[in-house]
């Protein structure tokens, strides 16, 4: 006998149901074949938005950015390729408790030749997710309960396996609401405390690793315009390399929140995290700060970022390469170089649609007419900050000396 028509949903409307019930409204990924069904139903949802994202990748470092703000955070990708370029991303959500859910469309059942192994690529996942399920339409209600309700409890990812046929089958509709999401935490809190700490016992009386020619910009005077520029209530978002080193200086005003990734350190993370927590929070204003090594890999995200209509202010500390690795190991390499770019024409290219600001700064004195700007210009705002090579945030200058000493 069938359920009256009000008692009943499709397996797609009930995850999505428990996903907005968890408070996610902004879902990330990339189209497959084997996803598009999912994709049709969160597009015809009225409290979901689809994010397209450039990379599989880049989608699952936003939900983790949106995740760290809303409790939850949701990635759709498709079987296989695209599934395992989001692994890094999931990885990284496992290290730092992260809660997000990885939903892979796969090859419908019916199409399914006896023999390959559909779940091989599941026990991948199962390294770096707490909870995982490859869903029937019999039990596939049962199964989403049970994953997001470990996503919920532990603050950790979990995967669902959701094969193309399986999609629009019918499911009862969600009973009793699944436990709220535990809240939202700075799961990098204790390291940027420690390493604050350890600035406050080093800095006095240590002497720069490089002093920058008179009037010319310098790390030191970049974070100490950051400091001025902030305001209550700001999210500043920081990539690995010497933006994390920098920031985790930083003193925030009222109500401010820092949001980096110091345990995985995955470089490029900051750009697509931005986008979730821009996303996750749009009435608070979000200053990304990265470095040019770490924007190359991930800058097909900005684009992304600005064709959302989102505003945020974006710090390129543009220092020809990975200054944090020339800090530890042999400055003059030339493996710590990468390819010149010309960031203020980034926007137009990778978001022509979306009015921004883009501006390079050489000096202290055009770092502050460039944040003036930014404050006031209502839009995107990338700043390009040109500093030496050798340069370094006070806190890594600190910490490579002490890692340079002599043991006694």
């Amino acid at each position: 006998m069938s359920l009256p028509a009000t008692t009943t949903t499709t397996v797609a409307g009930y995850l999505l149901r428990r996903l907005t019930e968890a408070g996610v409204r902004s879902v990330f990924g990339v189209p497959g074949d084997d996803n598009l069904s999912l994709l049709d139903a969160i597009a015809g949802h009225q409290e979901m938005t689809w994010i397209g994202t450039a990379t599989e990748q880049g989608a699952g470092c936003a939900a983790d950015g949106y995740a760290r703000l809303r409790g939850l955070g949701a990635i759709v990708t498709a079987f296989g390729a695209g599934e395992l370029s989001a692994l890094n991303a999931a990885a990284g959500s496992d290290a730092e408790s992260v809660p997000l859910v990885h939903v892979v469309g796969t090859p419908a059942l019916a199409s399914r030749r006896a023999g390959d192994d559909y779940l091989r690529f599941a026990r991948m996942a199962a390294e770096v997710t707490a909870a995982q399920a490859d869903l029937r339409p019999a039990t596939a209600a049962a199964e989403i309960d049970r994953v997001l309700a470990v996503a919920l409890r532990t603050r950790r990812p979990v995967y669902l396996a959701l094969p193309a046929d399986v999609t629009a089958a019918p499911a009862p509709a969600p009973g009793r609401p699944l436990p709220a999401p535990r809240p939202a935490s700075e799961p990098d809190a204790a390291v940027l405390s420690a390493f604050a700490s350890q600035a406050r016992r080093l800095r006095a009386g240590v002497v720069p690793l490089s002093i920058p020619p008179s009037g010319r910009l310098s790390q030191a005077s970049v974070w100490a315009a950051v400091q001025d520029f902030l305001l209550p209530g700001d999210v500043v978002v920081a990539d690995r390399g010497t933006a994390f080193f920098g920031a985790a200086g930083l003193a925030l005003p009222a109500g401010a929140q820092r949001v980096s990734q110091p345990l995985w350190a995955s470089v490029g993370w900051a750009v697509p995290a931005a986008l979730g927590v821009s996303l996750a929070a749009p009435d608070r204003r979000v200053v990304l700060i990265t470095g040019d090594g770490a924007l190359q890999r991930t800058a097909g995200e900005l684009g992304v970022l600005l064709d959302q209509g989102l505003a945020p202010v974006i710090v390129i500390l543009n220092n020809a390469g990975y200054a944090t690795e020339r800090i530890a190991h042999r400055p003059a390499a030339a493996y710590h170089g990468i390819p010149a770019w010309d960031w203020t024409a980034l926007p137009s290219v990778l978001a022509a649609g979306s009015p921004s600001v883009a501006m390079r700064v050489t000096s202290s004195r055009q770092l502050g007419a460039a944040f003036r700007e930014a404050g006031d210009a209502g839009r995107p705002a990338l700043i390009e900050a040109v500093l030496g090579a050798g340069d370094a945030p006070p806190l890594l200058q600190d910490l490579a000396r002490v890692a340079a000493a002599p043991s006694r």
